[in-house]
């Protein structure tokens, strides 16, 4: 087998000569990080058909023994050249072509020539000689062979003893890289740099380089960048972990609900159930399986950038100067490639419809009409807001309404809260009206999905009020003690605004935690790190705090007037609706002003799709404006 980390004894019969993939003699070996070594045409064809198996971009595969996750070596949008930057084993491809049969290599050279056998445990590569342990012994006492390399037989394949300084270039042998272009960013030689980078207008040597990076707090700003893109990745993660099980948990209640209908009808309705039952545990398997493969995807683009990260801070602890430089830029590419990526995130709604001819059972040929609402976000994480556009997707007027609250639903369609009508109204992206239904209690304000069920904050119920998603129907309530003005979830727990304060509530809907606000505190939301946003509306301002109350930042701007709104993108940008002065601000994590966009008339509500850059807009209390912001 094509395997490394082998004990010291000397490889049995074949061992050393034989790929693990194709079972034949080496051909041009390549080894992994993980120190296996499998043929140049093996490895090419595995990675190809690794990678035709998941999402774009893959950004590494898993080592045919091993499994270890593999970082990709080349760019992300090339996989069918990854196999050419992984480096050769020029110790295995030495051993190979001495045109020995394997059972010469088990025995000594040295001891052969004296007509003696003994087994073999190590290889020169100087000398292209197997020897014993004692022959190695006086090998490396002898003054002639004293600096020879050996290397123990059963290391052959790994990467330890194939290893190539990296001071050397292998364009121009024996010369050593001491600069580095800025340009290409690659090392180079004085012979490079004479003839492929003549023209080149940042070449310095690697002195100046290093100094440039430790000045410039670089490596800084590299790792911030690579720890806020590991959490927003694990963040992404932990919500298709929750898809796999809301997928399990909507196929229990509609089991559920078959079980309670043919507990009241003859034996026909027990094969309807069973053609059911099949039906939808294929549709769920079927989706677990998609959603399983997205989240793979990301949490292999996860260990890909803490790889990054590990390398990077390997080459700075332990690394020569070059080595760093040249890593450096080479995790910085990698990690501009990522940003520029998009993360594909797969989440699904399986709904079933209870046909309306329940009694002419002989006529039915299926118990429900399963439906699956799929909703996939390509998350750009290398979008800049400051320069994005915004793209009006769709306009629409509700007559006679005030709309106070709205968000999108798992199926594509909108749902709003109409404050004066106690209402709340489902609509299409376009602006037709699907479903009106009444509520329980009046003044809705606010409007959000958790999981199957939606939740609308009833001001003068003072509660929040359950609804079933796709069926519509009313559910109970979550008291809240006093009149509830707007709602946000993070992870497992909701988070309710009253008049002077915020509540905090675990799924039972009991009280964790309660922080004092100002009056007139109307919207509440968080961000992917588990900060809580609300804005002040007399106070013309917008107040970040930690989870245990903890102020982080207050932001205030001459021309944010009646901040009514707080909503954060999946990037965790912040946009904040300035009803009285027309405008919505958009800040940064911190609370620094990153653009304002003006001329929004009296924006009174904010809500982006789930996962995506696609938001909707409330404006003068009956105009929806569904916008999508897109890269300049």
């Amino acid at each position: 087998m094509a395997s490394s980390k082998q004990p010291s004894s000397p490889p049995f019969k074949g061992d050393v000569f034989t790929c693990s993939v194709c079972f034949e003699r080496f051909k041009n070996p390549r080894y992994l990080p993980c120190l296996h070594s499998f043929c140049h045409t093996c490895l090419d064809s595995y990675i190809l058909t690794t990678c035709v198996a998941k999402d774009a971009p893959v950004v590494g595969f898993r080592c045919p023994l091993c499994r270890e996750f593999i970082a990709a070596p080349g760019s992300l949008s090339s996989p069918e050249k990854w196999v050419k930057h992984l480096p050769l084993n020029e110790s295995l491809i030495a051993y190979l072509k001495q045109d020995k049969p394997a059972e010469d290599h088990e025995i000594c050279e040295a001891c052969r020539r004296a007509q003696e056998e003994q087994p073999a445990s190590f290889w020169c590569k100087s000398c292209l000689e197997s020897l014993c342990e004692m022959c190695t012994k006086y090998h490396r006492k002898n003054m002639m062979t004293q600096d020879h390399t050996l290397v123990a037989l059963s290391e052959i394949q790994s990467s330890e003893s194939a290893m190539i300084a990296e001071t050397v270039c292998t364009k121009h042998k024996g010369e050593i890289r001491k600069m580095f272009c800025a340009d290409h960013k690659e090392a180079c030689c004085a012979s490079c740099v004479s003839f492929e980078h003549r023209k080149c207008k940042k070449v310095d040597t690697i002195d100046k380089c290093l100094i440039a990076l430790q000045e410039g707090k670089q490596l800084e700003n590299l790792l911030d960048e690579i720890e806020k893109l590991s959490l927003k990745l694990s963040s992404t993660a932990n919500e298709e972990e929750q898809n796999v099980s809301l997928i399990d948990q909507q196929s229990n209640e509609l089991i559920k609900f078959a079980e309670t209908t043919l507990h009241e009808i003859i034996e026909h309705l027990g094969e309807l159930k069973k053609s059911y039952s099949r039906e939808l545990s294929k549709i769920a398997k079927d989706r677990k399986a998609k959603v399983t493969s997205s989240l793979e995807a990301i949490t292999e683009k996860k260990h890909y950038i803490q790889h990054c990260k590990r390398v990077l801070l390997q080459a700075k602890e332990n690394g020569p100067d070059l080595a760093y430089v040249c890593k450096f830029y080479e995790v910085k590419r990698k990690i501009d490639e990522i940003k520029k990526t998009e993360i594909n995130k797969v989440s699904f709604d399986i709904q079933g419809r209870i046909s309306p001819k329940f009694k002419e059972l002989k006529n039915i040929s299926k118990l429900s009409e399963l439906s699956v609402f799929q909703t996939s976000c390509s998350m750009e994480f290398g979008f800049d807001v400051t320069t994005a556009v915004m793209k009006l997707e769709s306009e629409f007027k509700i007559d006679n309404s005030w709309i106070y609250g709205g968000c999108f639903l798992p199926s594509g369609g909108i749902l709003l809260a109409d404050y004066p009508n106690f209402r709340f109204i489902y609509l299409d992206c376009v602006g037709k009206s699907i479903l009106q239904g009444k509520l329980v209690g009046p003044k809705p304000r606010d409007v959000i999905v958790q999981g199957s069920d939606i939740l609308i904050a009833l001001e003068g119920l003072n509660a929040l009020q359950k609804v079933a998603v796709g069926k519509f129907s009313l559910g109970s309530t979550i008291p809240t003690g006093e009149p509830c003005l707007g709602i946000a979830k993070y992870r497992e727990h909701l988070y309710v605004t009253r008049p002077t304060s915020i509540i905090k509530l675990d799924k039972q809907g009991n009280i964790l935690k309660t922080y004092p606000t100002r009056k007139w505190t109307y919207s509440v939301a968080v961000t992917g790190s588990g900060d809580i946003l609300h804005c002040h509306y007399g106070g013309n301002s917008v107040t970040a705090m930690q989870d245990d109350g903890q102020t982080l930042w207050v932001y205030k701007h001459s021309q944010l007037i009646g901040p009514v709104c707080v909503t954060v993108d999946f990037l965790d940008n912040i946009y904040v609706a300035g009803e009285q002065s027309n405008n919505i601000h958009i800040l940064s994590p911190k609370g620094t002003s990153l653009r304002i966009i003006p001329d929004i008339p009296k924006p009174f509500c904010l809500r982006f799709k789930e996962g995506s850059l696609t938001f909707l807009v409330v404006t003068n209390g009956n105009c929806v404006k569904v916008y999508k912001m897109k890269s300049d």
